[in-house]
């Protein structure tokens, strides 16, 4: 619970710090995917590539390295939303307790945090309304990731000895207890792709390619 706390202050605090203020013209902004049903505009998309200094959009290799990875965590959301995790109380109030602090590093004085006003800034301000999505995206993402891997991971003591038994001719030591740290992090690794692979299958995705063959552009 304490590791959880750390975690999610961490990012809120790097959220608002990563927050700057931009007007803009609202521009077109076409759906480059669909995941479970649901669009993905391609400014969220550029907007967290904008983040990542490892990804380079104008580079074919990267921009398809990043588009999967991009799916993947969407898949994960779209897991947790089938799952309720976004209807759950304590979500509402984590997602609204970050809304009003970012909305109010917006505004210019102590005007009232309301929806009609959210609902303004997510129209004069793009970067608001992606960062939102982001944090609520996030949050969706570390509940089921908990749930799915690192709790899995260290509770599951049969799964851990197992996948060690099978893995074993890779480490060093014939004992599980001197390699402990290294198991978990390679089943943590194992369980998410065998995870990420069951979603890939249980959810749809639809990307529109001739939307992002122009980001490259």
């Amino acid at each position: 619970m304490e590791k959880r706390f750390r975690y999610r202050k961490l990012l809120v605090s790097f959220l608002v710090a990563a927050s700057f203020v931009v007007k803009a013209q609202t521009p077109v902004d076409p759906v480059v995917m669909t995941v479970a049903g649901k669009n993905v505009p391609l400014s969220e998309f550029v907007y967290i590539a904008g983040k990542n200094s490892e990804v380079n959009l104008s580079d074919s290799a990267s921009l398809c390295s990043y588009l999967e990875l991009f799916k993947k965590f969407k898949l994960k959301v779209a897991e947790a939303e089938s799952l309720g995790i976004d209807t759950t109380q304590s979500f509402a109030n984590e997602l609204n307790g970050y809304r009003e602090q970012l909305a109010k590093s917006y505004l210019k004085d102590t005007q009232v945090v309301s929806e009609d006003v959210i609902r303004s800034l997510e129209l004069e301000y793009p970067d608001f309304k992606h960062l939102m999505q982001e944090y609520r995206d996030g949050i969706l993402l570390f509940e089921v990731s908990n749930r799915e891997v690192w709790n899995r991971s260290s509770e599951d003591k049969a799964g851990l000895q197992f996948f060690f038994d099978q893995h074993k001719a890779q480490y060093e030591s014939a004992s599980l207890e001197m390699v402990r740290g290294q198991v978990i992090a390679d089943y943590q690794t194992w369980l998410d792709n065998q995870w990420t692979e069951r979603l890939s299958k249980k959810y749809s995705i639809t990307v529109y390619w001739n939307v992002l063959k122009n980001v490259s552009n």
